[in-house]
């Protein structure tokens, strides 16, 4: 299973233009994006900002045709549109709990101000809390976002969409991925402000995220709740 993910974004032709398409749709994204904030606080940093969306949801598109299993889309499709939907609907749903523990706890410990219905809970505490919510969300994430890329958004916000990540093979592939994406988000950003280097972690980012979608799909098509 590790070894056909790792080798699927150059299996073939395909793959490989596929995989390619990815590469320039986050060249192209990150691009833009640092041409907006060079221009910020200017308010012509809105045009390239709203331009950097376009190859993004491109860019997740792509992956989410991997991750449904049925390979990449076209790029310039309706499809490619609603599978980048599908997949950022859901990642919204399934972070915002994360995104709003870690908030409220990097508050709480900047200020020193505990709210008095937590008087006796420490700041590691509430660290250890939001590091377990964060894991949680992220877990169930993978799976979730392959029932949503595969049956719609809803199916995907369903309780019983989560029945796969009770599977050992689910969470050996979701292992797997997550290594792959966080050592590629590790790469580009220690290199973003340098063009060569920075060039080569998004490949490798591009790279990672294909192959990781794929080991989630493969993973999720080995569980005995599909």
């Amino acid at each position: 299973m590790f070894a056909d993910a790792l080798r699927y974004p150059f299996a073939d032709r395909t793959r490989v233009d596929g995989t390619a398409t990815c590469l320039v749709a986050l060249l192209v994204a990150v691009t833009l994006l640092r041409l907006a904030a060079r221009l910020w606080p200017d308010l012509t940093f809105l045009a390239p900002a709203a331009l950097g969306v376009v190859p993004l949801f491109a860019f997740f598109g792509l992956v989410g045709g991997v991750l449904a299993g049925d390979g990449f889309p076209s790029l310039a499709t309706a499809e490619t549109l609603r599978l980048a939907g599908r997949l950022l609907g859901v990642a919204a749903v399934y972070l915002l709990p994360a995104a709003v523990t870690v908030v409220a706890v990097a508050y709480v410990t900047a200020t020193g101000t505990v709210p008095a219905v937590l008087t006796g809970v420490t700041t590691a505490m509430l660290a250890t809390v939001a590091l377990l919510v964060t894991v949680v969300c992220a877990y169930l994430l993978p799976v979730a976002a392959a029932v949503s890329v595969r049956e719609g958004l809803r199916a995907g916000l369903r309780r019983d969409a989560l029945g796969g990540a009770v599977s050992a093979t689910y969470f050996l592939a979701w292992v797997g991925a997550a290594v792959l994406v966080v050592l590629s988000w590790s790469a580009l950003a220690a290199t973003i402000s340098r063009s060569v280097a920075a060039l080569l972690a998004l490949g490798w980012c591009a790279y990672a995220h294909v192959a990781a979608a794929a080991l989630v799909a493969e993973g999720v098509d080995r569980t005995h709740h599909w």
